[in-house]
């Protein structure tokens, strides 16, 4: 099981249309209020899982400090657990990666897949290329798909949020048909590319925990 981490918030950017995050509470930041109680609890915590995940309602990459300072501590505490970063910052050059296993880039539209191929890799460990499956990406199959690189590639099928402006997006602009995906699937199985699908990115069960930025566990995005 692993935990993901969340960064403190801050507003995002990137405006991404079918965030899942749109309309959730925010959570106090005890990494600002208090940084020696945030990283002494995180520390206690983290002792008990064997993966790390570097997300949040905001994009990892906007607080710097925070990114570099946490993934540190937790490369050099938590026994080598693996620690994976999810960004949709495709402008990483003046970040410091080195604790970073996992480098894992969300795509939302067509325009993005296509340059992908330059996006910051990480030289050892792993680069994954997320795909949120609008119908930008209808065109796939086969034939048509790349890996730009990656070793790693997870189609990820579009939730609802608590959000009503998103969810009208998401349900006029989600693919509907995930044929071509799962072919894509097949044809990768048994090769170097891991290829799959993810049906449901929000079901925590049995798969991880949720340490806020006020310091406490949480099981699944919508507790409060």
């Amino acid at each position: 099981m692993n935990l993901q981490i969340c960064v403190p918030y801050r507003k995002c950017p990137f405006n991404c249309p079918t965030c899942i995050a749109n309309g959730r509470k925010r959570f106090d930041n005890l990494y600002k209020e208090d940084e020696k109680k945030y990283i002494d609890t995180l520390k206690k915590e983290a002792i008990n899982y064997d993966g790390f995940v570097l997300t949040g309602d905001t994009d990892p990459t906007l607080n710097k400090n925070w990114l570099e300072d946490i993934s540190k501590i937790l490369y050099h505490y938590c026994n080598g657990g693996k620690i994976e970063l999810q960004t949709r910052n495709y402008n990483l050059n003046n970040y410091d990666l080195t604790f970073i296993g996992v480098l894992s880039y969300s795509i939302t539209n067509l325009s993005d897949y296509l340059k992908a191929w330059k996006f910051r890799k990480l030289s050892t460990g792993i680069n994954r290329l997320v795909i949120l499956l609008t119908k930008d990406f209808n065109i796939l199959n086969v034939d048509t798909f790349n890996t730009m690189g990656f070793e790693q590639i997870t189609f990820k099928v579009l939730h609802l949020s608590n959000d009503v402006e998103t969810n009208e997006y998401i349900k006029t602009n989600r693919m509907e048909d995930y044929t071509n995906i799962y072919e894509i699937v097949k044809h990768y199985n048994g090769t170097n590319v891991s290829v799959r699908i993810d049906e449901n990115c929000q079901d925590s069960e049995n798969r991880y925990k949720i340490f806020r930025s006020n310091g406490k566990i949480y099981n699944n995005w919508e507790e409060e």
